[in-house]
């Protein structure tokens, strides 16, 4: 009887302590990325610059870097008419990314391995979205906000509409949604693998 009171009230204060360890972790994890923000930028610039640069064929791309905790894209109007360098900061995959790592460390009674394993697999999947969502973010401020000479867009008319609902979507999705899509994804892929596995030994035994 004692025990299955124990297990009832383990039960009951999981999502109790789950929150307290959600926003603990939330903050340690906010404070410690002001330390880490300038090495994990450069990293992320490193592939990001390849990949706008590869995707812009308009050439207004001039540099992708890395500036303590922003990333600043630098970019001319035109070659012809307006060479003069512009820079705009991004700031846009810190929150979520901070994020994932508090739900994941929040979960209560998980193996130290285990832990490691979904962190690592977490930010790894998250990774590539950082990246799609800074490349649609670059083409979605060149289409509001650079215009031909003759105040035509610099992209086709469906390509510019698509861009800009892309940005939308990601910006809704991305800050909490995705997080929480891949942190619930492989979760629950463990727990059902571990009660699978577990089923599995009592039959054959």
């Amino acid at each position: 009887m004692k025990a299955k009171r124990s297990n009832k009230l383990q039960i009951r204060s999981a999502p109790l302590r789950f929150i307290i360890r959600f926003f603990v972790t939330l903050a340690v994890a906010y404070a410690l990325w002001h330390f880490t923000a300038p090495l994990a930028n450069k990293i992320f610039t490193f592939f990001v610059r390849n990949v706008v640069m590869a995707l812009d064929g308009t050439g207004y791309t001039q540099n992708i870097s890395a500036r303590d905790r922003y990333i600043v894209i630098t970019y001319q109007a035109s070659k012809k008419w307006d060479a003069t360098d512009h820079t705009v900061e991004y700031k846009g995959y810190t929150v979520n990314m901070v994020f994932l790592v508090a739900l994941i460390m929040a979960v209560p009674q998980v193996k130290y391995k285990l832990r490691l394993k979904i962190l690592i697999l977490g930010l790894l999947i998250l990774f590539p979205v950082q990246i799609f969502k800074f490349v649609i973010y670059v083409f979605n401020y060149y289409c509001q906000n650079l215009r031909r000479k003759s105040g035509a867009f610099i992209y086709p008319a469906y390509m510019h509409h698509a861009i800009g609902y892309a940005d939308r979507i990601m910006w809704r999705i991305d800050l909490q949604i995705i997080p929480i899509i891949i942190w619930a994804g492989l979760f629950y892929y463990y727990k059902w693998h571990n009660i699978f596995t577990k089923l599995m030994k009592k039959r054959s035994q």
